[in-house]
């Protein structure tokens, strides 16, 4: 007897009880329709996010920033913070302010000094502009930020960054000065802004591409650093020297070890320094809790139907006991008759599963057409549940296996009856 033989027997078994299989397959519908649309929404929630942070790509580039520690955390609450003396001198072996998170170029310099395999050290430029134009057209306000140098920048239209003088405008403004945003590459964008002095300046840029969408790139453009190092000093008040916020690290090697061993310099240091990487996987075990957590409330829903599937299947033994010793007696042996009774536990789970996916996989799109219409502008190209085949095939295995296992006990119960007592059974 093949194994397609032995399915369309334990399918047709489980049609004998329309009622009782309707009634159990139900029960592993409500955990497979939750379990679906858990994996759904975290897909979707997954996909949206990396959407808007994966513009920006770089295994070798670490970003550093001062690693603030509260020595005093343990104080009395509204007693004052102690006060700790900053460093007057601004030489290359200055250490960090420990009362603030700015920091000079020495200290900076000083701080990444016996790192291994660093290419190049570049600041935080902080950029403030007041509007952007093309050929004289109208004006609008800008937002500037710089381009680390090691990233990549995925873009619409164009290229990313190569040269000075060079910018990236976002796709909203580059859909606002043209229809077709493939014409406004090689052309050029003029930037506003006051000097230190309050006057107003303007800088030429050649427009070389048009970013994706992105939480940063939907509204800022981004020019080289050449370009924001020479507006930042522009716009420097006082005689004082330069504080950043932060500084990035472009490494020769993307490798883990090396890399590894930069962040560990910066720690001793007093610095937090991380990957765009590791910032992104950081957002991703968010999500993947949430999933978990999630998918736990629908597996309590399947571990109590894998107890319906129980129950129906020990009936099914009792009421069949005489068909059973029957099948033995003509010479069916005790794996078959144990594949028959696991394979309708299977069936049980894979109709409820195929039935729970379905729905689904109907409701979510249904959820998504709302969502869209009635929040396009807030989440244009979001769709709250997302449905992939993995995800789709990773539950039905699971479902089905969660019933496999279910029907085990009954199952052996089946095949191990003695076939002269089980004709013998009133």
């Amino acid at each position: 007897m093949k194994l397609w033989d032995l399915i369309k027997i334990a399918n047709r078994n489980l049609f004998r009880n329309k009622l009782r299989t309707f009634l159990t397959v139900a029960a592993i519908f409500v955990g497979s329709f939750t379990l679906t649309m858990t994996n759904g929404l975290g897909d979707g929630m997954r996909a949206y996010v990396e959407s808007q942070v994966k513009n920006f790509e770089s295994d070798s580039v670490i970003i550093a920033r001062r690693k603030i520690e509260d020595a005093d955390a343990n104080r009395p609450a509204g007693s004052p913070k102690e006060y700790k003396e900053a460093p007057t001198n601004e030489n290359a072996d200055a250490p960090l302010d420990p009362n603030s998170i700015l920091m000079t170029m020495p200290q900076i310099e000083n701080a990444v000094r016996g790192i291994d395999g660093v290419k190049s050290v570049t600041p935080r430029y902080n950029l403030k502009a007041e509007y952007i134009t093309l050929d004289g057209q109208k004006k609008y306000e800008a937002t500037m930020s710089m381009m680390i140098e090691g990233v990549k920048q995925k873009t619409e239209a164009g290229r990313q960054i190569a040269g000075t003088g060079e910018i990236v405008i976002p796709v909203g403004l580059a859909r606002t000065l043209s229809d077709d945003i493939q014409n406004l590459i090689g052309k050029t964008a003029t930037i506003g802004y006051k000097d230190k002095d309050q006057k107003l300046q303007t800088l030429p840029l050649t427009i070389v591409g048009v970013a994706t969408k992105g939480f940063q790139t939907n509204t800022a453009s981004f020019v080289d650093v050449g370009t924001a190092k020479m507006m930042h000093a522009a716009q420097k008040n006082g005689d004082g020297p330069d504080r950043f916020v932060a500084f990035s690290l472009e490494m020769n090697t993307a490798d883990p070890l090396v890399i590894a061993a930069a962040k560990k310099h910066l720690l001793e240091q007093g610095l937090e320094g991380d990957t765009i990487a590791d910032n992104q996987k950081r957002i991703y075990d968010g999500i993947a809790i949430f999933k978990v957590a999630m998918a736990a409330v629908a597996m309590i829903a399947l571990l109590a139907a894998s107890f319906g599937i129980i129950n129906t299947l020990v009936i099914a033994v009792l009421e069949r006991t005489k068909e059973i010793g029957l099948q033995k007696a003509l010479g069916m042996s005790r794996g078959k008759i144990f594949a028959i009774f696991s394979l309708e536990s299977v069936l049980i789970g894979f109709w409820g599963a195929a039935l729970g996916i379905a729905a689904g996989i109907i409701v979510g799109l249904i959820t998504n057409k709302v969502l869209i219409t009635a929040y396009k502008e807030s989440f244009d190209g979001f769709n709250l549940f997302a449905f992939t085949l993995p995800s789709i095939a990773t539950v039905l295995g699971i479902v089905s296996a969660i019933a496999f296992l279910a029907g085990v006990m009954p199952a052996i119960r089946a095949s191990r009856l003695n076939p002269i007592e089980s004709l013998r059974y009133e």
